[in-house]
């Protein structure tokens, strides 16, 4: 036996024994942030950090199990068990497939649309002034979507051009009623209104809560025939996720920058969000009608606030959605930060991601919902 064959063995033992070790690493860390998002026992930001990572250490659990599969195939059960584990604790949040349901006799079926629309583009001193195709296209489409309650995130109007005064656009499509997070923008040239409820149905009483400039939330009990629901608008902070910008440094101080900046602003969207769901829930406790939470969470299924959500009220991506129902349109581009969340007494009959329309950095989203339909069988 030669010393080169002896040196190839012994290279090859290292590296698979070290590949061993770190997979056993990555095990562990697997199971630690299940347990995290399972039982909650900390809302620190750290570990948030861990819950969030959820979706990449599937990845690389699944990289460990197929080149087991192929070197020392005993070996590919850790990685397959962290695996199974993690599809029957989390599964449904991740990816689902149901078939829209038909509104049963007795009930009113009711579409809650929502879309973050990025400003319309008119936070651009120039795209106010002129007459950008751009901005109609995203304003038209949603004016023109068929639904009788809309929501929206990072609103934004201006009556220096009568295609961009959107409130009042929106009033004379029918949409009469409206509840805003910053009224008293409606009608001005540079409106960043926030978030906004526009409905079909009387609004008999709003309100509004304000987090930061932005942010906030906006509730409307909207009168749907005999029966009175509570639709809630949120956008929390935001994740500050910005990948783009470490992909085009050319240096790697440049990159250590960004970096750095990406994680700085995770962690204070972390503290910021736990806080912010925590006057969300309020608001649902002090409700007297049903609830339908819809916006923009900025946080994934797999966070501390979907958690805590998801615990007071059904998630309706889980009962009646489609597929992974990814809502981003930038990089990382495959994660789900546009939720809606309903109370058991409205049943979801269908929920869409519409991610054909990128128009935005987010796509909208839609939810419809039976409404009535338990009192009137009785």
């Amino acid at each position: 036996m030669n010393v080169g064959f002896q040196i190839r063995r012994f290279t090859t033992f290292f590296f698979r024994s070290l590949f061993w070790s770190l997979n056993l690493l990555l095990a562990l860390y697997t199971l630690l942030s299940y347990w995290l998002l399972y039982s909650l026992p900390s809302q620190h930001w750290s570990a948030g950090m861990v819950m969030i990572s959820i979706p990449i250490v599937w990845l690389f659990n699944l990289v460990c199990l197929v080149l087991w599969l192929f070197t020392r195939p005993w070996r590919s059960w850790l990685s397959g068990v962290v695996l199974l584990i993690g599809v029957v604790l989390f599964g449904q949040r991740t990816f689902v497939w149901n078939s829209p349901r038909n509104t049963p006799g007795g009930g009113t079926s009711v579409k809650v649309f929502s879309y973050n629309v990025q400003s319309f583009g008119l936070d651009n001193d120039w795209a106010r002034v002129h007459s950008s195709p751009k901005v109609r296209r995203i304003v038209n489409y949603a004016l023109r979507y068929d639904a009788p309650v809309k929501c929206f995130q990072e609103f934004h109007t201006s009556t220096a051009n009568p295609d961009y005064d959107v409130v009042r656009r929106f009033r004379q499509a029918g949409y009469s009623y409206s509840a805003l997070l910053h009224p008293e923008l409606a009608s001005v040239t540079d409106g960043s209104v926030g978030v906004a409820i526009f409905s079909i149905y009387p609004i008999i009483h709003s309100g509004r809560e304000v987090f930061s400039r932005g942010n906030g939330l906006v509730w409307a009990n909207i009168k749907v025939g005999q029966d009175t629901i509570r639709v809630i608008n949120v956008h929390l902070q935001s994740m500050g996720i910005r990948v783009g910008k470490v992909f085009k440094q050319d240096k790697l101080t440049g990159v250590r920058h960004e970096t750095r900046g990406v994680l700085s602003a995770l962690r204070y969207g972390f503290i910021e969000r736990r806080e912010q769901v925590k006057r969300v829930e309020r608001h649902i406790r002090e409700s007297e009608f049903p609830v339908i939470i819809t916006g923009d969470h900025n946080d994934t299924p797999y966070s501390v606030v979907y958690e805590e959500m998801r615990r007071v009220l059904p998630n309706s991506f889980e009962d009646a959605g489609r597929g992974f129902g990814f809502t981003y349109n930038r990089l990382p581009g495959y994660i789900r930060i546009d939720h809606q969340f309903h109370d058991p007494k409205l049943p979801p009959l269908n929920f869409e991601t519409i991610n054909y329309v990128s128009y935005s950095d987010h796509y909208p989203i839609a939810g419809t919902y039976l409404i009535g339909g338990a009192r009137k069988k009785k």
